[in-house]
């Protein structure tokens, strides 16, 4: 750092310290705000760019809580803000504290980004055609008697029924679409030149990409896709792509993965706005009403909806904490579903909050729900500080790894740290039961001679 710059931020800190305590005498929620948008930039000067999307995404959260009215909107929302501000700050301190607990074991100093090591074509597509296969059966088994929800009237009311009939083992065998999207995709961004005397591949692992996008799609849900593609872009974003005549208009540069992302998100935002003026319930009636047949209206009310509503949920549930027992890691085996009722007995995360919710019933998770109905406000605390340790350390151990596995490893994780601004997502979904196996499959494939 340049005497130049250390003049600004020896200056910058304290300025923005002040008018966080300025302007936490007025109005707290502005105040967490900045302090959190302060952060983003701290943690950037850093380097740290995984930690501050995710305190730019929770900057954003509670802008959206503040800035955009929505049908789900109360006071609860708002005045519940400096507290989520405060678990989410402890959340992101653990997360810088657990890089740091890496780094102090790692003497190579600063290094560049890697540069994949991909195991042989063959064996690649082998493990992409294996995952299609898998994951192929298992739709047709998983939408055997009924419409896929995308292609439903109703999307909602179709991911219902599915939701009741559906089982665990299928559940997990389907998450070999977003493994196979995943792996595609990032394998066509990072760019490599064929073999001499071999034809172009990156045009293979993109029409791959699509149809895996296609098959996790069919559920309807915006983060069946979302969950593939974006841990692909960290991935990309964080390895070094092969550059060259053969590979520059395919092997895709910054700006190009960017704008891919910001067309998944876009695309994720509009059908989520689709999806629900197609629903029939009270808060779709509503939405309907507040947005009409505006598109682009609907759009912004659904990125709103993802936004802001686990906030207004937590409020709710943070309202009501005086007349929840904990429950004391319950809640945590959410993910488990009902196999694990008869040892920890029934906890109904959604229900909990579906009645908190009238009138409109709204089934959201929250990020600190669990932490909070199980172990209570203090306890949350230390759940939430474990959890960041865990990120942190896990991030910055696979960002140099030059294996395809281990910096989807890290982008899987990446993202669902940052998906904590709607839910504590692997509390809730057993994605990961099947995602880990996967990779290490791919890592030994990576590893083995050819």
């Amino acid at each position: 750092m340049t005497p130049a710059e250390l003049r600004v931020w020896s200056v910058g800190i304290p300025f923005a310290s002040g008018v966080v305590l300025l302007l936490a005498t007025v109005d707290a929620g502005t105040a967490v705000t900045l302090a959190l948008a302060v952060g983003t930039l701290l943690a950037a000067r850093h380097r740290m760019w995984a930690l501050a999307a995710g305190a730019a995404v929770w900057t954003l959260a509670l802008l959206a809580v503040r800035v955009l009215p929505g049908p789900y909107d109360s006071w609860a929302g708002r005045g519940v803000l400096p507290v989520l501000a405060g678990y989410v700050t402890v959340f992101l301190l653990a997360w810088a504290i657990g890089r740091r607990m890496v780094d102090s074991r790692d003497d190579t100093g600063g290094r560049s980004r890697p540069e994949l090591s991909w195991p042989s074509e063959r064996r690649l597509l082998t493990y992409l055609a294996v995952l299609l296969g898998i994951a192929v059966v298992t739709a047709a088994i998983r939408f055997r008697g009924t419409v896929p929800p995308l292609l439903a009237e109703n999307p909602d009311a179709a991911r219902q029924v599915l939701r009741e009939q559906s089982s665990l083992a299928i559940g997990l065998l389907s998450e070999a679409w977003t493994l196979g999207m995943a792996v595609s995709l990032l394998r066509a961004l990072s760019g490599r030149r064929a073999l001499s005397g071999r034809r172009p591949t990156l045009p293979v692992y993109y029409a791959l990409t699509a149809v895996f996008t296609v098959g996790a799609a069919l559920g309807a849900s915006k983060n069946s896709v979302l969950v593939g593609i974006a841990p692909a872009l960290v991935a990309a974003l964080s390895v070094r792509r092969t550059r060259g005549r053969a590979a520059s208009f395919l092997a895709a540069r910054t700006p190009v993965v960017l704008l891919i992302g910001a067309v998944a998100l876009g695309a994720a935002v509009f059908l989520g706005g689709q999806r629900t003026m197609a629903g029939t319930g009270a808060f779709e009636t509503e939405f309907r009403a507040r947005y009409g047949s505006n598109a682009l209206a609907s759009s912004a009310g659904s990125l709103d909806l993802s936004l802001s509503s686990s906030t207004e949920t937590f409020g709710r549930v943070w309202s009501q904490r005086e007349h929840l027992e904990p429950r004391y890691g319950t809640y945590s085996l959410t993910f488990l579903g009902s196999r694990v009722e008869p040892i920890v007995g029934k906890a109904d995360l959604y229900g909990l909050t579906s009645q908190l919710s009238q009138p409109y019933l709204m089934n959201t998770a929250t990020f600190v729900a669990i932490p909070l109905l199980d172990y209570g406000p203090l306890g949350a605390v230390f759940f939430l500080a474990a959890l960041g340790l865990a990120v942190g350390a896990t991030e910055r151990w696979f960002e140099f790894s030059r294996a395809p596995a281990g910096q989807l490893a890290r982008a899987f994780v990446v993202y669902f740290a940052l998906f904590g601004v709607y839910e504590l997502y692997p509390l809730i979904y057993p994605t990961w039961l099947s995602l880990v196996p996967g990779l290490w499959v791919l890592h030994r494939l990576s590893r083995s001679p050819a």
